[in-house]
């Protein structure tokens, strides 16, 4: 290849101009998607019991866990871009659902529908990337993905308001439309050229590609070392803090008057990343990790609770706060990962383990909210939910104090993978 071709495909005007069709595919996907996923718990309520909800919203993350790695090798063997082409149309037929008017069955229709719609998205969507992406520039690659998936949700969760006060009928459509556009766009993308497997892109790819089975998955635990135990928990105990927010603050914004400012606050936790990212990296970089994980995780708890009690401009105080904590974390967890597992034989089933618990926190996220929300209401719902991240600030009290304080420099240490604060 020429080095003016290389050069060329390395850049990051490229990556967007060569993909734009595709990066708008995903906006409004995320856009129609999350509106979609938000209005889950609300229109739920109108037919049955909170904890109902919260059960069909975690079963269907269930069944979306059970079925990731199936999924994963059907999109190998048959086209990332097809794929991801027939789990649009999928999902146009949960938006289409809707339009017939909100009845126990179009409700469950479209919920079924919406499973098959996320299950062949999230893995066809980033092996579909990382198959196109040169190895120089895969990291650049992933995130223009995130900015772009991370505008769709916050312009989701700024649109929910006004939807939640429309008819099921307008809702549908509004989603259908989103939806429509973003399968026409689907069409003057990139074709498929090579498979995922065919070169290692990134150093983190096994946490965008799985291929393990849960079984083969769970006997990994023993292998794992304290840094990726931290990940696992950190993952598990934020997926649930997650889960539960997007269940509750849905149903906020439906039963208060004026709380438009509360649709911001939904997307307020990924735009904290697209903000944050570098600072926090270079802050990593020169601070000692230890402190970072403790006050991040600290920072992540208090801030977690706090947004129960909050639902104006405070919330997307403590709502940045919250994820920037999190992301502090995080980062610094990935370091001493990486400075323990100098192998890196076994990361295709650490990545595993990590993706596993977190899929799992988004199920147990909705049903401990459902449970929560009848019985105490939702400010102590989203206090609750805090609490397991509290758990980890505890346990990692114990483990730093039993294992070694070195830390590798974050500019050596491979792009960490980014952990959605939505539904994928």
């Amino acid at each position: 290849m020429p080095s003016t071709t290389v050069a060329k495909t390395r850049s990051l005007a490229y990556i967007f101009t060569g993909f734009l069709p595709f990066w708008f595919f995903l906006l409004l996907f995320k856009f129609g998607g999350g509106l979609h996923y938000s209005l889950i718990s609300p229109l739920g309520e109108q037919f049955f019991p909170l904890w109902v909800v919260g059960l069909l919203m975690g079963g269907c993350s269930v069944v979306q866990l059970l079925l990731d790695v199936p999924a994963g090798h059907i999109l190998d063997r048959y086209g990332y871009l097809r794929f991801l082409k027939i789990t649009t149309a999928l999902f146009l037929l949960a938006a289409l659902t809707l339009t017939f008017g909100l009845t126990k069955l179009t409700y469950l229709l479209s919920l079924l529908f919406s499973i098959f719609g996320w299950l062949f998205f999230g893995p066809g969507l980033n092996a579909y990337v990382l198959s196109h992406a040169p190895k120089e520039t895969a990291g650049r690659f992933m995130s223009v993905r995130d900015v772009f998936g991370s505008i769709g949700v916050v312009l989701s969760s700024a649109l929910l308001p006004f939807i939640l006060t429309q008819r099921p009928e307008i809702m549908g459509t509004a989603i259908f439309l989103l939806l429509l556009i973003s399968l026409f766009l689907l069409y003057f993308s990139p074709k498929d050229h090579t498979s995922v497997h065919a070169e290692k892109k990134l150093p983190t790819q096994h946490h965008y590609i799985r291929r393990h089975f849960i079984p083969t998955t769970l006997r990994a635990l023993k292998r794992l070392n304290p840094a990726s135990g931290m990940l696992l928990l950190v993952s598990f105990s934020s997926s649930i803090f997650y889960g539960c927010i997007w269940f509750v603050v849905p149903l906020i914004i439906a039963h208060q008057a004026n709380a438009g400012l509360l649709g911001l606050g939904l997307g307020i936790f990924d735009f904290s990343i697209v903000v944050l990212g570098f600072l926090l990296g270079n802050l990593a970089d020169k601070s000692d990790k230890r402190a970072l994980i403790f006050f991040g995780l600290l920072l992540f708890s208090i801030s977690g609770m706090l947004l129960g009690f909050n639902f104006g401009w405070l919330f997307l105080l403590f709502g940045f706060l919250a994820t920037s904590g999190d992301e502090m974390a995080s980062i610094s967890l990935w370091s001493w990962l990486h400075s323990l597992d100098r192998e890196h034989d076994s990361d295709g089933v650490v990545a595993g383990v990590i993706t596993l618990f977190q899929d799992l926190g988004w199920a147990i996220g909705p049903i401990l909210a459902g449970i929560a929300y009848t019985l105490v209401g939702p400010s102590w719902t989203i206090v609750i939910s805090a609490v397991p991240i509290l758990i980890t600030w505890a346990f990692y009290q114990l483990v730093i104090g039993r294992h070694g304080k070195k830390h590798l420099p974050f500019s050596v240490i491979p792009q960490k993978p980014h952990r959605a604060r939505h539904k994928t």
